[in-house]
């Protein structure tokens, strides 16, 4: 038996097993709304429970830090290793299906997460005030916006009703609207109002938690306290830090089209590093390892990299729109944008309308800019007229400030 059929064994294994637990599952969420919940009681959580990372991370640290008087923050994860860390750390954490994780999600008065509350644990959140700090400015179309028949989230939400109906059951997480989103911009609001069919005073415009860490000396500080070394030396030694962060593929096929021992050749002739991070769901293989050319783990977090950093190489990921706060080159590589436009999710924004930076799409044009940049970083970005018009559209703020401003929308519906 081939390994892609056992792929897909797995994977039909996987959804008679969930489809068989979704009666005990609702009912289960159908009580959790009678459980009595106090609004001073603040349970978090990160893709799926899976990672300690992002806006909700960013967030729950800040609660930490201003000493919140009477509310109780607790993490609830998935993963062991991340409740024994953040225990060491010296916050309260606990495992989604616990006994105590089980008991704080039924008291917790809000839940606060990246994407869904399936972060935390959506079978005991309802009639819980859900708070969705989201995971980026919508660069690609997402929730109802999508509009491609091929994508399960385009059945789900305009399919036929007995499909629908299946793919609900599958993922109900999607269709409770929550109570508050945070936006970056009084133009990215719009489109996550209209892709989760949320009213206007749902979502505010606060600016991502996250991007507080790239914006101040005490975020520089937090960070490099979980930057990995290899980066930190790169930095110190002052070589040019560039960082490949390429985005997922909805087609999931091959991408890469880089030459990489020519790459390895620049970047010892410029003194270059070269990083290169996938996205948590990607499989793609990387093989290629040398002291110049260095692949981060998929579950880093890379906000904890990106202040250390010199230039931003990538595609279609929202991080484009946060690094374009800190004012450093952007490269935008696009070797399959006919391909990404033909099989994945619709763009919301043209990449030559926001873009700060140079639009390339061969290794030759990648390397010509790589080499521009190690040679003077100062004059290697599209500054200017430019960067203004994009900040204008994008980032109603550009401060260290987003935390505070969500912790304020928080406390204006929570009331706690």
């Amino acid at each position: 038996m081939t390994g892609r059929w056992r792929q897909r064994i797995a994977r039909i294994g996987s959804s008679l097993a969930t489809a068989a637990a979704r009666p005990a599952q609702f009912t289960l969420y159908l009580l959790s709304g009678f459980a009595p919940r106090r609004k001073s009681l603040w349970v978090f959580g990160s893709w799926g429970g899976h990672r300690f990372a992002d806006n909700a991370a960013a967030f729950f640290q800040y609660c930490h830090q201003v000493e919140l008087d009477a509310v109780d923050l607790v993490w609830i994860s998935r993963r062991r290793d991340i409740v024994e860390q953040l225990r060491r750390q010296g916050y309260e954490a606990h495992l989604a299906w616990s006994v105590r994780g089980v008991l704080r999600c039924l008291r917790a008065g809000v839940f606060i997460f990246d994407c869904f509350a399936k972060d935390i644990n959506f079978w005991l959140s309802r009639d819980a005030i859900t708070v969705n700090l989201w995971s980026g400015v919508p660069l690609k179309a997402f929730e109802r916006d999508i509009d491609n028949p091929g994508s399960r989230y385009y059945r789900l939400f305009h399919g036929v009703a007995p499909v629908r109906l299946a793919y609900s059951a599958m993922m109900p997480w999607h269709l409770v609207h929550p109570d508050l989103i945070i936006a970056t911009s009084e133009e990215t609001a719009a489109i996550t109002r209209r892709a989760f069919d949320v009213p206007e005073p749902a979502v505010v415009v606060t600016g991502f938690p996250r991007n507080d860490l790239l914006l101040s000396a005490e975020g520089h500080r937090q960070a490099r306290s979980r930057c990995p070394p290899v980066v930190l030396a790169a930095a110190d030694a002052g070589s040019t830090v560039f960082f490949y962060l390429p985005t997922f593929r909805d087609s999931a096929k091959p991408y890469l089209n880089i030459d990489w021992e020519r790459l390895d050749a620049l970047m010892e002739e410029v003194d270059g590093v070269f990083l290169i991070k996938f996205h948590p769901m990607d499989v793609t293989t990387f093989d290629h390892r040398s002291p110049r050319v260095v692949q981060l783990p998929q579950d880093i977090d890379v906000y904890h990299v990106l202040p250390f950093t010199s230039a931003l190489i990538s595609d279609y990921s929202s991080v484009i729109f946060d690094y374009m706060l800190m004012d450093r080159p952007i490269i935008y590589y696009t070797p399959d944008l006919a391909e990404f436009r033909a099989s994945s999710r619709k763009l919301l924004f043209d990449p030559g309308d926001i873009a700060v930076g140079p639009c390339l799409s061969t290794p030759e044009e990648l390397f010509a800019a790589l080499t521009e940049i190690a040679r003077d970083r100062s004059r290697s970005h599209d500054g200017g007229a430019r960067r203004d018009a994009a900040m204008a559209r994008l980032h109603a703020f550009d401060d260290d400030r987003s935390s505070a401003r969500v912790l304020h929308a928080i406390r204006s519906v929570a009331g706690s």
